[in-house]
């Protein structure tokens, strides 16, 4: 059954606004369904019966089986504001206004066929589900939101806790050592949100436009943020060479960088090195990351790059699979060639865990030369 209400409704205060059998949702409530004082009205309905939305917009939450349902959008006699609902509708909308006798009668009517169907608790089941994970992702970017805001406002004020600190003579190594820990968590934060997004909506982060990025100096920020995780493992990570060129690509190409470094701290076995090499000529870089990694079964390896597949070797080891996936397709996105090799020398057992030397390799062509720009 695809309907339940002839007009508009919700299966829950937060849930999705769903068109009726007959009436179809306002243009106006649907561009206005994520307005604030929308939200606190539909969160405020906390019995059965019948309201006024903020718009002027009738509202009757009723009993269907048993079950809550919030019919809305209504534009009925005693309940709407005759006025301010003619203001929200468009000269082509469909929607009369209804006698309440009318409106009542429609509703009954529509009632007692629900109640002489047998699907309406499967199909009320399924939109509530739909209605609660709608519910639950709403909340979920309203706290992102706010976290975002937090973050930014932390790093200004160790930005100017940075500026403090320069002005005094004799600042202890302690002193600046946390303040550049405090710092580094900031940008570990903003990267870890920005790879959330990536990872819910890849197609709107990946496209977003390019700009010349000095590749070294990302690396350089994220092995700063790293490197205290790094630190508590006893790992060691070398930056050897050097890049002065800058490349064209999205901001995404930060979460390329630390995806790499992340995963090679995460799956090295303890007091090892990691090295983080430049290797860069005319216009062309090449950058890659050597560590040792557990090493997966030879059936594996040509499936690392895909969405959700991990070395059953790694599975007690937190992560879903995503981290190679999307790297892959960042430098897809951005034009870089993309390489990951497995050596079969110089392996490492601890613990009964055979480790393998693993080099991620990124090739960056038509590098835009510092000269090239004036």
């Amino acid at each position: 059954m695809k309907y339940i209400s002839p007009y508009p409704y919700k299966l829950s205060n937060g849930g999705e606004l769903i068109n009726g059998a007959v009436f179809n949702t306002p243009n106006f409530c649907t561009r206005n369904k994520q307005n604030p004082q929308c939200k606190k009205f539909y969160r405020s309905l906390k019995k059965r019966g019948e309201f006024t939305c903020p718009y002027g917009f009738g509202v009757n939450v009723v009993d269907i089986k048993g079950k809550d349902v919030i019919l809305t959008c209504l534009n009925v006699e005693t309940i709407s504001k005759k006025k301010e609902v003619q203001k929200r509708l468009g000269a082509a909308e469909f929607f009369p206004r209804l006698p309440y006798d009318e409106y009542k009668k429609i509703l009954a009517n529509f009632l007692q066929m629900i109640g002489e169907t047998s699907d309406f608790d499967e199909s009320y089941s399924i939109e509530t589900r739909q209605a609660f994970l709608q519910e639950q992702q709403e909340i979920l970017d309203d706290t992102l939101h706010e976290i975002r805001k937090l973050n930014s406002q932390l790093k200004d004020t160790t930005k100017r806790l940075s500026s403090a600190l320069s002005s005094i003579r004799n600042p202890t190594d302690q002193i600046e050592s946390l303040n550049l820990d405090v710092f580094s968590i900031t940008n570990l934060m903003s990267i870890r949100l920005d790879a959330y997004d990536l990872q819910v909506n890849p197609e709107l982060n990946l496209d977003s436009g390019k700009r010349p990025i000095a590749i070294y100096k990302k690396v350089e920020k994220v092995y700063k943020c790293l490197r205290s995780a790094a630190q508590k493992r006893g790992i060691n990570i070398r930056l050897n060479g050097a890049s002065h060129n800058q490349f064209n690509a999205t901001n995404a190409i930060e979460i390329a960088f630390f995806i790499i470094i992340d995963n090679a701290i995460k799956y090295s076995p303890t007091n090892k090195e990691i090295s983080v090499n430049f290797y860069e000529r005319d216009d062309t870089l090449i950058l890659n990351v050597r560590n040792l990694g557990i090493r997966p079964a030879e059936h594996e390896k040509s499936t690392l790059f895909h969405r959700s597949v991990r070395s059953k070797h790694v599975e007690s080891i937190e992560g879903r699979g995503l981290g190679l996936y999307l790297l892959k397709q960042i430098c897809d996105t951005n034009n870089i060639k993309i390489d990951l090799k497995i050596e079969n020398k110089d392996l490492y057992f601890e613990n009964g865990i055979a480790y393998a030397p693993f080099i991620v390799s990124m090739e960056f062509r038509n590098m835009i030369i510092p000269d090239e720009n004036f």
